[in-house]
């Protein structure tokens, strides 16, 4: 008898978590489909211009790279795709870590509702984003395979499961940066700041594994790099990249459950955080 009232408390326990699981996962999608209408609103041009602007930048950079005297672009006629992966990287990866940590803030009054916890909100912003950004990708990566006459994804299954482990570091930092930005605020500023050396310590203009040991040993540790890497590594038939998976896994996991402890100990605090008056984005 005993056996059988353990068996049914265990049966109930499962159930509850399974319930729990199921509405968790309908207020995310709900929160999605929000975030998603909010992103764009009515105007269209907000669609184009998300195209647009990476596009100029990414246009922009490739003139200097390859027009200006004496620079040698990298992978000479693939210079396009070079720039492309690096770029969009590193900026996709920014930018949605940026809007992300910013979606507790921004939606302080959905915590009114009892089913609405803080990490549903970053998931779903960052979720919109990532999409967004995927489909950028493909844009650049199918215009660039019409204008280079050639196939871009060298390893589609790997490209794949590199976007995903991209998609998983983007949520574990805007984690990060939404829990800990909001009970210290000098870390906005500081996480401003790194913009720069991001983009230099990242290997958008360079080829990492062609860097001097000594630099490399130091610009290894940029989780930022092994993004831009994990690209570029499904690109090339005969790219010598320096990305590590268990690496970049590893360092998420950390930050993310991290994040999840801060968040679960201080909600209250982190919730009725101010929001930070610049809003605007780097690259």
């Amino acid at each position: 008898m005993a056996t059988t009232e353990n068996d049914m408390r265990r049966m109930s326990a499962g159930s509850d978590a399974l319930r729990g699981a199921a509405t968790n996962l309908r207020v995310i999608v709900a929160l999605i489909f929000r975030e998603a209408a909010m992103r764009f609103g009515s105007s269209p041009f907000s669609y184009v211009w998300t195209l647009v602007e990476p596009a100029i930048l990414i246009s922009l950079l490739l003139f200097a790279r390859i027009y200006i005297k004496n620079v040698n672009p990298a992978f000479g006629e693939s210079s396009i795709l070079f720039l492309l992966t690096g770029i969009v990287a590193l900026r996709a990866t920014r930018n949605i870590i940026n809007k992300g940590g910013r979606a507790i803030m921004s939606n302080s009054a959905l915590f009114d509702f009892g089913a609405v916890k803080p990490p549903d909100v970053v998931i779903a912003r960052t979720t919109v984003e990532f999409t967004i950004w995927v489909l950028i990708l493909a844009c650049f990566f199918t215009a660039v395979s019409r204008i280079m006459g050639q196939e871009v994804i060298t390893d589609f299954q790997g490209f794949v499961i590199s976007l995903l482990l991209i998609f998983y570091f983007c949520i574990a930092m805007a984690m990060f940066n939404a829990t800990v930005g909001a009970l210290v605020p000098i870390w906005r500023s500081i996480w401003k700041m790194m913009s720069m050396p991001l983009v230099i310590t990242s290997g958008i203009l360079f080829v990492p594994a062609q860097m001097p040991p000594e630099i490399l040993n130091i610009i290894i540790w940029n989780p930022f790099l092994h993004c831009v890497e994990a690209l570029r590594s499904h690109s090339y038939l005969d790219y010598l990249s320096v990305y590590d998976p268990e690496y970049l896994l590893g360092f998420t996991t950390v930050v993310f459950l991290f994040s999840l402890s801060i968040e679960r100990l201080f909600r209250n605090e982190i919730i009725r955080s101010k929001a930070d008056d610049d809003d605007e984005d780097e690259i």
